[in-house]
């Protein structure tokens, strides 16, 4: 059952309040990306973050379970935004840059079955684990765009002069936080007080990278125009 008038309105007045524009603004506030769909929804996901801030901020509950779904949901909805955008930044924006394409590749041992009488001679020096030798070779294979670790995308778009590596580390630092409060792994890290920092923290950054990653497409456009 949904709350009655004027609460219901009194509750949705609040949370509008203090946000600088209604969705179409949070949207427009992401007119680096190119991808209209992805923009969209990136600043819906935007919207959202602040709004629910902003009833949170109004229900007052000081109780240690509220502040945590809170800082939770927070964190989860802006690392979503900045893996996002930094997603659409270097495989669309950067796709043919070196840095970029070096994402897809990493170094793996494969079994190679090596002569006869080379196996011999190892087997004979590890005689206790013989069983065990087996012949490899080093080789570069690649992965999938989806199991590129998120530090591996930051690392290569501050390599790339998107962002500096300052913000690269606290960005990279907001992703790890999103895993850290996970039930299981939230039991073993107590201090509220860092999660709460870091929920703060990622907004504030949002900023920055905006202009950081604005000033790099600008920058990339008009060198690609000479």
């Amino acid at each position: 059952m949904p709350l009655q008038e004027p609460t219901r309105s009194a509750a949705t007045e609040y949370a509008r309040n203090d946000l600088p524009g209604d969705v179409a603004w949070h949207v427009d506030y992401f007119d680096f990306i190119s991808d209209l769909d992805l923009q969209h929804r990136i600043g819906q996901e935007f919207y959202a973050a602040r709004y629910l801030y902003k009833m949170w901020e109004g229900f007052r509950i000081e109780e240690t379970w509220a502040t945590q779904a809170q800082v939770q949901l927070q964190v989860q909805q802006y690392a979503s935004i900045y893996e996002a955008s930094l997603h659409h930044l270097l495989f669309t924006e950067a796709a043919d840059e070196p840095e970029v394409k070096r994402l897809f590749e990493y170094e793996a041992l494969v079994e190679r079955p090596l002569p006869g009488h080379i196996m011999d001679r190892i087997k004979s020096l590890n005689s206790g684990d013989s069983n065990e030798v087996v012949g490899a070779v080093r080789t570069t294979r690649r992965t999938q765009e989806s199991k590129i670790r998120f530090d591996s995308k930051v690392a290569a778009a501050v390599a790339l002069g998107i962002i500096n590596e300052d913000l690269g580390s606290e960005i990279a630092g907001f992703y790890t936080a999103r895993n850290y409060i996970h039930i299981h792994a939230e039991l073993r890290q107590t201090d509220l007080e860092w999660q709460i920092s870091f929920a703060r923290d990622a907004y504030r950054r949002l900023l920055p990278f905006k202009t950081q990653a604005s000033t790099w497409l600008m920058e990339r456009s008009s060198t690609l125009r000479l």
